[in-house]
């Protein structure tokens, strides 16, 4: 039995440095195993990948945002239709490999597909390798490439069948530095702590924009004058882009992911305007 770190590479997608399983049945035939990949299909076995892309101008945005800047009116932050270009997809059957071993009879499980003009995705097909919305998980050596297989094809005699990936243990605690830019000129409230619908939970402090981490390799280049100005425009959209807004086109169909409730935090009387969260260190939950 060899388990090994290995790549699967698609198209626009990458597995990349998964453990893969690799055993010989008693003829010599090299078969692997790799995670079991999940995609969410509908009930025609379709997964939709890409959808709705649209190509932006400097006219969708950044006219109206520059001049607003400058001392104009109020950019809204609506992106403007007139500046933006929808594009229609176009796709192909990308190639596969594992371990730099080409993988061949991909298309006989699934193949990408165009859905109406703007989305773009995998279509399952009728076969015994793979049910719908399951990535093929077996792989047979034949010649000089893999092919994949249904689970009843691996001989039990390789003991693929048996073998579990092991699940990453727990880390330890995430935790910024106690010095330097996260100390100087360094928090103005905190800490405050969320906790996550992973289990985790975040400890926060509330910093000045141009205070917080990021910005302190800038201390000794930019200006006083540069930093309020930054600072100004930060206060604009905190005060003007609201987050009960829409700014983009809504989406042609489906429903947009939701956000995890615990990373939305309520800055506290006095900090609407110019100050953000910074996070500090992630635990896990006791």
């Amino acid at each position: 039995m060899d388990s090994r770190p290995g790549t699967m590479r698609g198209g626009a997608m990458e597995i990349n440095t998964v453990p893969c399983f690799e055993a010989q049945d008693s003829n010599g035939t090299v078969y692997s195993k790799i995670p079991q990949l999940f995609f969410p299909v509908d009930k025609d076995g379709n997964a939709i990948l890409v959808q709705d892309v649209i190509y932006y101008s400097k006219a969708a945005l950044w006219d109206e945002f520059k001049a607003w800047r400058d001392g104009g009116p109020v950019c809204s932050g609506r992106f403007n239709e007139k500046g933006a270009f929808k594009s229609t997809l176009s796709t192909r059957m990308p190639g596969f490999d594992q371990a730099g071993k080409k993988i061949t009879g991909m298309e006989k499980v699934f193949t990408t597909k165009v859905f109406g003009d703007y989305s773009w995705g995998v279509g399952w097909l009728k076969n015994d390798i793979s049910p719908d919305g399951k990535f093929p998980q077996y792989f047979k050596q034949v010649g000089d490439v893999r092919i994949p297989v249904a689970e009843k094809d691996v001989p039990p005699e390789t003991g693929l069948l048996k073998q579990e990936f092991k699940i990453a243990p727990r880390g330890v605690p995430y935790t910024s530095p106690n010095s330097g830019a996260w100390v100087k000129p360094g928090p103005k409230l905190g800490p405050f702590k969320a906790k996550l619908v992973d289990g985790s939970v975040v400890t926060y402090y509330w910093y000045r924009f141009i205070d917080q981490p990021s910005f302190q390799q800038y201390a000794n280049v930019w200006s006083e004058e540069k930093k309020a100005k930054l600072q100004a425009l930060a206060e604009k959209i905190h005060k003007y882009w609201t987050i009960d807004r829409d700014y983009m086109p809504p989406i042609s169909k489906g429903d947009l992911v939701t956000l995890d409730p615990g990373l939305i935090v309520t800055p506290p009387k006095g900090y609407e305007v110019g100050y953000v969260p910074i996070v500090t260190r992630q635990e896990a939950a006791e």
